[in-house]
């Protein structure tokens, strides 16, 4: 229920430090820093790219051994040599903790991947193809990074000037990347699906998507996505 066309959310002081908390362990200027910056770094697009990976060339059993993998190898946690070494080892670490904890979000997003891949579909786009799919879910994350950003600078995390260099940052990458505003909302549609699954007001989000595409009044329609060359 916050503003669309504002930089302040028009929430109450309560709602946000209580969501910021809860939802994203952000609870002061540094906590808010560096979330952001691992939106903008990682965002859910990197466990989405292996996740999406490990489904396309089918998983043996349930993928769990194949997304450790990949997680490993990423190289995010630490040196992969070090982190096998840490994983084979009795005793915990920083390195095996994190990689574990990761992995359990990897695995909830390959489930809701399985659930929803192939049934997604809005009005304007019509049935997803399984290349809509392949294209990521970066325009999630850039609706995550936009939101948890506004909310930070109403709790006085963030200045005004750092709000402005990450709207500029979106701006550049959503056009350096999407050609319309149908293909952002797929990206966001899939996104959206596979951190929650079928679940979670999945269809208000795909309802409200399409109102944006369709409504003459919408931004969406009076500012259609002009591509960066």
């Amino acid at each position: 229920m916050a503003y669309c066309d504002s930089c302040t959310t028009g929430l109450t002081r309560n709602s946000l430090t209580d969501g910021l908390g809860s939802n994203w362990d952000i609870r002061s200027p540094q906590e808010a820093a560096e979330t952001l910056e691992s939106l903008i770094q990682y965002g859910h697009r990197f466990f989405y790219d292996i996740v999406f990976r490990v489904y396309r060339e089918g998983a043996s059993e349930d993928g769990r051994h194949e997304v450790l993998e990949a997680l490993v190898a990423s190289g995010r946690y630490g040196h992969p040599e070090t982190v096998w070494e840490r994983i084979a080892a009795e005793e915990s670490s920083e390195e095996k903790d994190l990689v574990f904890s990761a992995l359990e979000r990897a695995m909830d997003m390959l489930e809701n991947l399985r659930s929803a891949f192939r049934l997604l579909k809005d009005k304007v786009n019509g049935q997803y193809l399984p290349k809509d799919y392949s294209v990521g879910v970066l325009a999630w994350d850039l609706g995550r990074l936009v939101t948890v950003a506004r909310m930070s600078l109403d709790c006085e995390y963030i200045e005004q000037h750092e709000l402005n260099r990450i709207l500029a940052h979106v701006d550049s990458v959503l056009r350096s990347n999407f050609s319309s505003w149908p293909q952002f909302a797929k990206s966001y549609i899939i996104g959206r699906a596979c951190w929650s699954g079928q679940n979670m007001m999945l269809g208000g989000i795909i309802g409200i998507a399409e109102d944006l595409m369709t409504d003459k009044n919408s931004p969406w329609v009076l500012s259609p996505l002009r591509v960066v060359d």
